[in-house]
Formats: C-alpha cells, structure tokens, sequence
C-alpha cells in the first residue's frame, strides 16, 4: 500500500500562497513607484485599489510561476535533505526563480511578463517572495517533525 503524506501539499500549497501574496504586492509597489515618478503622486485609495486588482489578476498569473518554483525546490528538499537547513532552501527558492524568470523571458520576449523584474531591485525584491515561501515550507517541515 502506497503511503501518501497529505501534509507535504498542504505546507506547498501554504508557501505558494505566502510568495504569491507577498509577489503581488511586492509587483504593485514597483508600478505604483514608477506612476507615482511619472505623476508626482499616487492617492492612498488608489494605493489599496492596485494592490486588490494585483491580488485578484496578477496572482493568477504568477502563482502558477510560484509553485513549479516551489515545487522543484520541495523535490529536491526531498531527495537532498541536508538543503533543509533554512539558507540553504532560501537560496535554492531564489536560484530557481531566478532561472525560471530568465526561461520565462526568453520564451515571451516582450519587455517584461513580471513588472518588477526590468530592475535589478525588482529582480531582488521578487527572489526575497520566493525564498520567504520556501522559508515557511522548510519551516512547516521541521515543525512538523519537532511536534510529531
């Protein structure tokens, strides 16, 4: 009987949902700084109405983006135990969205799918989504295992 551990999908489906969250916000403020350069200004209602419209349509752009990342970050956690300590998974969520993006924009060459990517603090600030993600997951693992 195959045994199949529930859990691992529910703290992956947890972390995407963390890096696809903060991702969106992180993704309106760069487009609110870049408007607000260009109009000197940007209203506080405004404000919360841009980071809702990226919560409900840019994440579901970038959550699929966000759990192949965590996923084969999840799948080499699995098969190599010793990237479990929490550096090491933070930097494995990065270094893997950091080439899924460079995949990403070669096959759609338009500027850029990802707004906050066309800066190098954009580009940062985006790897910072995705290792605060594998983060949580890694976290959830070891509690897990600390209350089991």
């Amino acid at each position: 009987m195959i045994s199949v551990r529930w859990y691992l999908l529910w703290y992956l489906l947890l972390a995407v949902l963390l890096t696809t969250v903060l991702a969106c916000i992180t993704q309106s403020g760069f487009n609110l700084a870049a408007i607000a350069a260009l109009t000197g200004g940007v209203a506080a209602g405004d404000i919360a109405a841009t980071i809702w419209f990226d919560l409900t349509h840019f994440s579901l752009t970038y959550a699929p983006i966000a759990l192949v990342n965590l996923l084969v970050a999840a799948v080499l956690l699995h098969f190599l135990p010793l990237l479990r300590r929490y550096w090491l998974a933070a930097g494995l969520g990065a270094v893997l969205l950091y080439l899924m993006l460079l995949i990403i924009n070669i096959i759609a060459p338009m500027p850029t799918l990802i707004a906050a990517t066309r800066s190098n603090t954009g580009i940062i600030s985006m790897l910072l989504c995705s290792s605060a993600g594998m983060l949580s997951y890694v976290w959830l693992l070891k509690r897990r295992k600390l209350y089991a």
